[in-house]
């Protein structure tokens, strides 16, 4: 038994750190932009990475758009470093990138994603300044470049950090949505989902494990008032998971328990 608990301790981090891969943002295709989702603008000036709050499971996927060229010359690939590439981020936050290595060839769709929870080292409220630091590869020679910064001037990838009050529901990052709630739960496999909205309206609905990994998610469509569907959870382990309902204005965020 004592020889089979390394390998045991090596198939957990392995299923933890590398199970979840990015969500790429294929509508990004349709346009002229590098990055999905935009970052912020003296214009729109809106915070498009989702909010994260201290103890609560963070999962955000960004997509790279890789361009054919880069300041007139044929773009080879972008290079990101697997660690230490982005800067100002919460502590309890770390990313992985897709491709495993963080190397984008030009004209792919790539992916960083966001992942962990937010620790009580971080002071809350706050807002952190992310900035990615990777280097361009066009052939003859290879060029640092940090972003949004460098290839849209002036635009900003902010993350917003609020307390842990967004754990227990005593406040909601969504003034579109009333009451929210799992019922039954503790469940075994089925769950109701209740859910009030403000407005008719689109959104995702995603679930989350302890480790910040989203293990479910897909798009609902809200009608004005009370709402409800169904949340099969049968191929997931007994524990605890976190599952919140989400547009561009915020998400309300619920815990969940599955037990057999």
């Amino acid at each position: 038994m004592k020889k089979s608990l390394p390998f045991l301790f090596l198939l957990f981090f392995a299923v933890n750190s590398f199970g979840q891969a990015c969500m790429r943002d294929s509508s990004i295709l349709l346009g002229t932009a590098v990055l999905a989702p935009a970052p912020w603008d003296t214009i729109t000036m809106q915070y498009n990475l989702s909010d994260a709050c201290i103890g609560n499971p963070y999962n955000q996927s960004v997509t790279i758009h890789v361009p054919e060229m880069f300041s007139g010359f044929n773009l080879v690939k972008v290079t990101v470093a697997t660690t230490g590439a982005i800067s100002d981020l919460p502590a309890g936050i770390t990313y992985s990138c897709d491709p495993p290595n963080c190397v984008f060839l030009k004209g792919t769709l790539g992916c960083i994603r966001l992942y962990g929870a937010p620790t009580a080292a971080n002071m809350a409220p706050d807002t952190f300044d992310l900035g990615i630091t990777g280097t361009v590869d066009v052939g003859f020679a290879q060029l640092p470049l940090t972003f949004p910064g460098q290839i849209a001037p002036g635009t900003h990838y902010y993350l917003a950090l609020k307390d842990n009050a967004c754990l227990v529901g005593t406040y909601d990052q969504n003034p579109s949505l009333g009451f929210v709630k799992s019922a039954p739960n503790p469940f075994s496999d089925l769950t109701t989902i209740t859910v009030e909205s403000i407005f008719p309206g689109d959104f995702q609905f995603e679930v989350f494990n302890l480790v910040g990994q989203r293990v479910h998610a897909r798009a609902i469509r809200l009608d004005a008032g009370v709402n409800e569907f169904s949340f099969n959870g049968s191929a997931l382990p007994n524990g605890s998971y976190f599952y919140s309902i989400s547009n561009r204005d915020g998400k309300a965020t619920r815990r969940m328990v599955i037990a057999r």
